[in-house]
């Protein structure tokens, strides 16, 4: 593997600072603004969680199939106009399927950044530094991650859930011009798969659907179900009589690569639907505005802030599996406190809760992805990227369908309690897929 020079590895550092907040906050700044749409353009909250699941399916297909072409696609400037322009686009966007539509070319962007970003890392950081460049890279995506929501309700807080996207306009100039700071390379990545992109595009499409209308209609959901079920099975089959397979099942090989990624799907599932819950939250146990949610959500990423470098210097003491598991178990704890804030019925509680789930993440995600790459061939990292995007993605979509359904059949004061024990429980499941990862 050819290793890039000092200049180089600084320049890609610097363009994934840039493009990963980007990223991350656009998956994550809408949670906020839902509730200013659905007020705005009188939608139910089922629809709108609906529209949210949407967007995150778009980011759900494009990183497989993009990790592969790590060096062919990350290093061009112009991955980032389309995202600039929709980003404008959404902030002016005059009717909900127009926005729902902008916000899904940029979500497609958001995806594939995540996919390329620890390729990109990995081919160029040294060896020896590989390990602290993960740990820099889990902690811009956990803080972001978190801040996302909180960053949304400030600007919300300005007049309009329309200053929410408006603001992702700087992040994604920002990102543009730092692409144009990335050296020029010819590609060697392998040739897109356009067959297993069309088939992964329509089968995953089958299983969110599947659940989301499984309280209309049993039958179609089964019907939708079924057809993904067959088309997951076909393609698998394809891939194992392809050299270059589609879907990177080789590195499931790794008992500990497995569990890592199961983890973190879990994980993310816990965090997608409290984040998405806990605004809806505040306002019907609270009544709290937009701006006073964002402040009592506030120590959540600050807790991620503090907790992250801290984790990274504890993983040359203790095991990460071990670090993992207290994270999982942390979160959890944070996770049950807001289950039965409702009870209390002030804001320390729920900040309280929001703190500890801060630090539970805070603790999981550094060592857990430190243990997913290290599992991997040293030539698989761009798959190894892609599996991590889709991990995450597809935590945020059953944390989403979750949270959508249960807004659907219930009160708000109902679902809240609801989406946070069951988010308690995720978590609790993470810490078990942890813990024997360490065994």
């Amino acid at each position: 593997m050819i290793r890039s020079s000092r200049s180089e590895a600084a320049a890609i550092c610097y363009c994934e600072k840039i493009d990963i907040p980007y990223a991350v906050v656009l998956c994550s700044d809408m949670p906020d603004a839902l509730l200013s749409i659905a007020t705005d353009i009188r939608c139910a909250f089922s629809n709108v969680q609906t529209a949210q699941c949407g967007e995150i399916i778009r980011t759900l297909i494009v990183p497989n199939p993009f990790a592969g072409e790590a060096e062919a696609k990350a290093r061009q400037p112009f991955r980032h106009a389309p995202g600039t322009l929709c980003a404008f686009a959404s902030s002016m966007a005059p009717s909900f399927p127009l926005l729902v539509a902008f916000r899904a070319v940029q979500g497609v962007g958001a995806a594939a950044i995540m996919a390329l970003g620890v390729a990109l890392l990995r081919q160029t950081v040294a060896e020896d530094d590989f390990g602290r460049a993960i740990g820099w890279n889990a902690m811009t995506v956990a803080l972001f991650s978190a801040a996302g929501p909180t960053i949304g309700a400030l600007l919300i807080g300005l007049g309009s859930w329309r200053f929410a996207f408006a603001g992702s306009v700087l992040l994604a100039g920002m990102a543009l011009v730092a692409t144009y700071s990335l050296p020029s390379r010819r590609s060697d990545g392998k040739k897109l798969d356009s067959v297993g992109l069309c088939a992964y595009a329509v089968i995953v499409p089958a299983f969110v659907i599947a659940v989301g209308v499984a309280r209309q209609s049993a039958l179609v959901a089964m019907l939708l179900s079924a057809f993904g079920g067959l088309g997951l099975w076909l393609l698998i089959r394809r891939d194992f009589r392809r050299e270059t397979p589609f879907l990177p099942l080789p590195l499931f090989r790794s008992p500990s690569f497995t569990r890592s990624v199961l983890a973190s799907v879990l994980c993310f599932t816990a965090m997608g639907m409290a984040l998405l819950m806990l605004p809806f939250a505040l306002h019907d146990r609270l009544g709290l505005s937009a701006r006073d949610t964002a402040l009592v959500m506030t120590p959540w990423p600050l807790a991620v802030l503090f907790a992250t470098p801290i984790t990274s210097r504890l993983l040359e003491r203790i095991q990460p599996a071990r670090l993992c598991t207290a994270g999982a178990l942390v979160l959890a704890g944070g996770l049950s406190v807001l289950t039965f804030a409702s009870l209390a019925r002030n804001i320390p509680v729920h900040a309280l809760g929001a703190i500890l789930c801060g630090i539970g993440f805070g603790l999981f995600q550094t060592p857990n992805n430190r243990t997913m790459f290290l599992s991997a061939p040293i030539d698989r990292a761009a798959s190894a990227g892609g599996v991590q995007g889709t991990a995450r993605l597809a935590g945020q979509v059953t944390g989403a369908l979750a949270v959508s359904i249960l807004l659907s059949v219930g009160s708000v004061r109902l679902a809240a309690s609801f989406a946070f024990g069951i988010a308690a429980i995720a978590a609790l499941a993470s810490a078990s897929a942890s813990w024997w990862n360490g065994r």
